[in-house]
């Protein structure tokens, strides 16, 4: 098992973790600043090709598939007197926001065409979209010392922007109101799965398990959500945060919709000169 446990000390190389807008953050910044505008300028010819879309779409999934069990395996096994051992820290279970795109993208790769497609895209292109963008311009909670989790991170929330741009950029998004709407009421199942494993889990509490942020037995830690959490009911805080995170994936929806219009009277435009 000597093997085993030289793989497992790879991963769990520790270093001094990165700082917020230091070399490593501001670099992957950078490359998901030039993976975005590449899917901007490529935008027209995007459109044309849905299947290539969803190729890109899938396979951004599948990346993230992997990515996440080998994250999950790792945290479980650890290296003791006697060997190797498994014992699974149950707050880093994948169900927070951030988490959900692994799921849609798996079910996108069964989905024909149709309203729950479209709501699936749409909420990669909002919700996913705005969780992303939140860690890769806000990762002071991310960043730790082990370097394969701080790799993992901005990998995978560059991975989240780049999948929302894309539904954007590829036209998998209509921008009518019902993809809208679609992309809100999964958010709402997501929300109510996470409510559900929080309150019949009480047990894992102790361990911080703390799906999506909302358990009624640990405190919020996200931001402003903090202090809503201890001086509000806790019905009310609930529905500060779903209305609070639908009210920015709505002004996300609406701003992505006017700068695709503006886009393609840009080409358009280009295309009239030419």
């Amino acid at each position: 098992m000597e093997w085993a446990e030289a793989v497992i000390r790879f991963f769990k190389t520790e270093i001094t973790p990165p700082n917020p807008w230091g070399a490593y953050h501001l670099s992957c910044l950078a490359v998901m600043a030039a993976i975005v505008v590449l899917l901007l300028v490529l935008g027209g010819k995007l459109q044309k090709r849905p299947r290539l879309v969803r190729k890109f779409t899938a396979s951004i999934g599948i990346f993230l598939l992997a990515a996440e069990l080998l994250k999950q395996v790792l945290y479980g096994l650890h290296i003791g007197e006697n060997g190797v051992y498994w014992e699974y820290p149950w707050h880093i279970f994948p169900f927070q926001l951030c988490s959900t795109p692994l799921y849609v993208c798996l079910a996108l790769l069964f989905l024909p065409e149709g309203k729950v497609r479209c709501a699936l895209c749409a909420y990669l292109g909002t919700f996913g979209l705005f969780g992303g963008l939140t860690v890769m311009l806000h990762p002071n909670a991310v960043f730790n010392d082990f370097l394969f989790v701080d790799i993992h991170t901005m990998f995978w929330h560059v991975g989240l922007v780049v999948l929302g741009v894309l539904q954007w950029t590829g036209g998998e998004i209509r921008p009518k109101a019902g993809d809208f709407v679609g992309a809100a009421l999964v958010f709402a199942l997501f929300v109510l799965t996470a409510f559900l494993m929080n309150v019949f889990l009480p047990q894992l509490a102790e361990e911080n398990f703390n799906m999506f942020y909302i358990s009624p037995y640990i405190p919020c830690t996200i931001l402003l959500l903090t202090k809503i959490w201890e001086q509000l009911p806790y019905p009310a805080f609930l529905a500060i945060y779903v209305l609070g995170f639908v009210a920015i994936s709505g002004a996300i929806f609406i701003a992505a919709c006017g700068l695709r219009k503006a886009m393609t009277r840009l080409r358009r435009h280009g295309n009239t000169d030419d």
